[in-house]
């Protein structure tokens, strides 16, 4: 009888464990964020005994697989947090945390073209970009938040300087996007059939991506997060704090910068410039809450801030909380 009831037990442990072991949980995520979260990941497979599987992509492209694809995901991580307002809330996900900041740099190698004189003067920048042997990459506006920022920052560069022909001759003349200018501020369309018409430039879907053209010498320069050039060992520019949005006192600045993206599809939307926090969330559809809020509860401790900041990330010590976050990941 006693040994009936070991086995019972024993079993019962089992299976628990083995079902414990099952379990997975599934991300969507922005690319820049794959080195941190790849070794947080670990973190939380070795404490909770969950199995994570992330698929990076741009933060548009990866909304848009649970919006317009229907496919399912526990948790979504995004470059832009206001990007899970005006995309998921309130369909699809009840609450959204921006936790982490970033600033936008110009990433280069010691082989790209100039490179001696732009690391002795940084602010000559714009002018080496402009050099008809020189490419530059950013990744594609309508896909991911690094590409609008991207023309983003070229567009505030303007404005601040009152020199519209560094928008016009390093963006406009070179794509198919347009502009207007009301009062003070810029109005950018991107077109749904974003388009390149030089070889100056190259654009991927995702920013990370840039950086295999940068180490093979395909491009000579790419608008990167700062995260993603200290990950990669990258040497960078750093850009000023009116145009590098990565400022949040500066918000009253960046916001002279308006992007509309998917311009004349049905999908079009406007982006209005803002210092860069990413966003968090947990879909409504996630089957594995439990586990989901476990893997944020952990990135938002010390532990996850650590492994962000060893990759040229910041957690906010203070996230920002939108709609009914549930009250264990309140800080």
């Amino acid at each position: 009888m006693v040994i009936a009831i070991l086995l019972v037990i024993l079993g019962g442990i089992y299976y628990l464990y083995s079902g414990l072991e099952n379990k997975a949980i599934k991300i969507f995520s922005a690319g820049s964020l794959s080195e941190p979260l790849n070794e947080f990941s670990l973190l939380y497979e070795d404490t909770y005994g969950v199995k994570v599987n992330i698929e990076y992509s741009g933060s548009v492209d990866a909304i848009r697989k649970i919006i317009d694809a229907g496919k399912y995901a526990d948790i979504i991580a995004v470059a832009d947090y206001s990007l899970l307002d005006k995309m998921l809330y309130p369909k699809y996900i009840n609450w959204y945390i921006g936790f982490a900041v970033n600033e936008m740099v110009i990433a280069y190698t010691n082989s790209s073209k100039y490179s001696d004189i732009i690391r002795e003067n940084p602010g000559e920048w714009i002018k080496i970009l402009l050099k008809d042997d020189v490419k530059y990459g950013f990744s594609d506006p309508n896909k991911d938040p690094c590409g609008y920022r991207a023309i983003g920052v070229i567009a505030l560069t303007s404005i601040i300087s009152g020199n519209f022909s560094i928008l016009n001759h390093l963006l406009i003349s070179r794509t198919n996007i347009d502009y207007q200018t009301i009062g003070d501020e810029v109005i950018l369309r991107v077109p749904y059939n974003f388009k390149v018409y030089t070889g100056n430039i190259l654009v991927r879907p995702k920013s990370i991506e840039l950086i295999s053209l940068l180490e093979s010498g395909s491009i000579d320069y790419a608008f990167e997060y700062k995260s993603v050039a200290v990950q990669h060992n990258l040497n960078y520019i750093e850009l000023p704090s009116e145009i590098n949005l990565g400022d949040p006192s500066k918000e009253d600045v960046y916001s002279k910068v308006k992007i509309i993206l998917m311009s004349g599809s049905e999908s079009e939307g406007e982006i209005t410039l803002g210092s860069i926090i990413y966003g968090i969330s947990i879909l409504k559809l996630s089957s594995n809450y439990d586990e989901a809020i476990e893997y944020v509860k952990l990135l938002l401790s010390n532990t996850g801030k650590e492994v962000f900041q060893r990759h040229g990330h910041k957690i906010l010590d203070k996230p920002l909380y939108f709609g009914e976050v549930p009250n264990e990941l309140r800080l």
